[in-house]
């Protein structure tokens, strides 16, 4: 079995501790010269692990002042129709599903209404954990028309990013989104998907996606508070 390079453990290693808190957003890391002994490595060493750091923003390298620690949570830009797995991959989390399961259901009559739907008709329910570099951090159901999705459970782990896939596979392309936003406090069984305390601060969001002002699928996603935020532009004052 191959043995990583020290460029790539010394990353590793660093990148685990800015994550555990160990160096706070806007600290300097240990100097160069510090961390060739910390790490018993050569300047090079140093130097590659820095860069792909900064590849990641997880740091920022400042000349003649040092190698800063950045906002490393997943930031999604509500201007955009944006999947929390495409938001997680542009921050280079390697991204994979973990205990995905597709099934039929009747639609609820609140589902019948925000899918415009008769309530009773069939829908899709793809249910899901998403892993960021192996950590689970997000629970997320999706709900969509099965008529518009005809086959779909024999695509079950098949795919990652949802909107990624009903455009390849289906040709449906989502072009605008409606969310509500709040927060609440994990139960257990969302603490136990997760692999957090009860009651650890989860991120919610309630999304409906549009293509052509048309209701395609409803998204109920759950999302680890320490991992993601949210970031909107405003123009304009409201009076």
């Amino acid at each position: 079995m191959s043995k990583s390079p020290a460029y790539k453990v010394m990353h590793d290693k660093l990148k685990a501790d800015i994550k555990a808190g160990k160096y706070s957003v806007g600290e300097l890391l240990p100097t160069e010269t510090e961390l060739e002994k910390i790490f018993n490595v050569s300047r090079t060493t140093v130097r590659r692990a820095m860069e792909l750091l900064a590849q990641e923003t997880l740091v920022e390298i400042k000349q003649g002042r040092g190698t800063m620690v950045m906002n490393y949570k997943t930031k999604q830009d509500l201007n955009m129709v944006t999947s929390v797995t495409e938001s997680l991959r542009r921050k280079g989390y390697n991204v994979r599903t973990k205990s995905m399961h597709i099934d039929r259901i009747p639609a609820t009559e609140n589902l019948a209404k925000e899918l415009n739907v008769m309530k009773g008709s069939l829908l899709a329910r793809v249910q899901r954990i998403q892993l960021a570099d192996e950590r689970p951090v997000v629970i997320m159901k999706n709900y969509i028309s099965y008529e518009k999705v005809p086959g779909i459970e024999q695509y079950t782990n098949k795919f990652s990013a949802l909107y990624q896939f009903l455009e390849d596979q289906y040709q449906i392309e989502i072009d605008a989104a409606k969310d509500k936003i709040y927060a609440k406090s994990a139960d257990f069984a969302e603490s136990e998907m997760l692999g957090v305390k009860p009651n650890t601060a989860l991120l919610c969001i309630r999304r409906i996606c549009y293509k052509d002002n048309q209701p395609i699928c409803v998204d109920h996603v759950s999302i680890l508070g320490d991992e993601y935020e949210l970031e909107i532009s405003m123009n304009g004052r409201y009076k």
